[in-house]
């Protein structure tokens, strides 16, 4: 899903697994900051842990999605983590502080419950075998995922439906199928998306809002929470600055200061 040479369902879990297993470890190591060796599960807490988690695995979901040329299951999947986060941190304001799901859990205990699902899925993807490139692709089929590829590229309706009309007229041309004249939609696509100027400049600009919003939306979650203790405006501060970070980072990389 995240490449196409090679690429498939194995890279996409392995991403998934380490970012559940570094969610895993940081919810570890704050829980022990702040609790120490015995620690009451509290139920506010889970759910907002369950909405930050919903957030990041939606855009890892959405970012595989994308490179993989499908626009609309993209889109599904970043609505249904937005949706999952919202009715998690609403559910947590409705239940309140004070429900405690266990009392006096043993930190390596819960460390278990933390940490096995990241090491479940990373032991699950390495187990799993590689996909290979595919070659064969019916013409309809190859130019679905080339418009999908563009799309995702995020290429100007105009000039994707322009370069579809051109990939038409010479794979009919040729006489042979798209695969054959021109090879993988997909590899393609990001060709033509990376001479695109508009293309470039709108990658950026998602990149920047998205990097900047998912650290702002998880540390403004923790704050409004206010469920760690002495930990709560250190780790809300520190997710925030990460958040307003990432546009100084990304001004040397934006498209005017790139060649065209």
């Amino acid at each position: 899903m995240r490449t196409s040479d090679g690429g498939g369902l194995r890279p996409a879990l392995r991403e998934v697994g380490g970012t559940l297993a570094g969610i895993g470890v940081v919810g570890l190591v704050v829980t022990g900051a702040r609790s120490g060796w015995s620690v009451d599960v509290e139920l506010a807490p889970a759910l907002v842990a369950v909405s930050v988690t919903a957030l990041f695995l939606g855009s890892v979901a959405a970012r595989c999605l994308l490179s993989a040329g499908r626009p609309v299951e993209t889109g599904g999947a970043a609505l249904a983590a937005l949706v999952v986060a919202a009715a998690g941190v609403a559910a947590a304001a409705v239940v309140g502080a004070d429900v405690v799901l266990a009392g006096d859990v043993p930190l390596p205990l819960l460390g278990v419950g933390f940490l096995l699902p990241g090491a479940g899925v990373l032991v699950g993807a390495t187990r799993m075998p590689q996909a290979t490139l595919r070659q064969d692709w019916d013409d309809a089929e190859w130019l679905r995922r080339f418009r999908g590829g563009l799309s995702s590229q995020l290429v100007p309706r105009a000039a994707a439906r322009a370069h579809v009309a051109e990939v038409e007229q010479q794979a009919s041309s040729a006489g042979v199928p798209a695969h054959v004249e021109l090879g993988h939609p997909l590899v393609l696509a990001r060709e033509v998306a990376s001479a695109d100027r508009t293309a470039r400049a709108r990658r950026w600009w998602v990149a920047t809002v998205a990097g900047t919003g998912a650290p702002l939306a998880v540390g403004l979650l923790v704050l409004v929470d206010d469920s760690w203790g002495a930990l709560t405006i250190p780790l809300g501060v520190v997710l925030v600055l990460v958040g307003l970070s990432r546009p100084v980072v990304a001004w040397g990389g934006r498209p005017g200061a790139q060649p065209a």
